[in-house]
């Protein structure tokens, strides 16, 4: 009896260090991981550092203008000034007729507030009414 409990302990503390050793593997090879992830976190914020000054130079207000000058032949357009409504292009005509809206029924809620009754099953869903809006 002692032999085996012996035995049983031996084999569990075997299997123990076996997992206890695992666990150290997982947590240095997490640690390596870590370290890696961390050095290209950095490299990605000195490159955008980088990239953030370039842009800054490059949308430079006064460099645009003297490209734009350089590069394209853009000329002043006379400017129009309206002094009233009617000098206003006219407005473009409907795509849709307009007619026949004046006929639609809509389902609109009901308004009278409804009295509760004592035992009465209320239907499921709100109830509704058909409105004539005359528009």
């Amino acid at each position: 009896m002692i032999r085996t409990l012996n035995f049983a302990f031996i084999a569990i503390t075997g299997f123990v260090c076996l997992g206890l050793y695992r666990i150290a593997e997982e947590a240095r090879v997490a640690a390596v991981d870590l370290r890696e992830t961390r050095a290209a976190i950095v490299q990605e914020q000195d490159a955008l550092a980088v990239l953030g000054a370039e842009w800054a130079r490059v949308t430079q207000p006064a460099r645009i203008s003297a490209l734009s000058q350089k590069h394209l032949d853009l000329s002043a357009l006379p400017v129009m000034e309206f002094s009233s409504l009617t000098q206003l292009p006219q407005k473009a005509p409907p795509l849709a007729p307009e007619t026949g809206f004046a006929t639609v029924k809509a389902p609109a809620p009901d308004m009278k507030p409804a009295k509760p009754q004592p035992h009465v099953v209320e239907p499921d869903g709100p109830t509704f009414a058909v409105v004539n809006t005359g528009t």
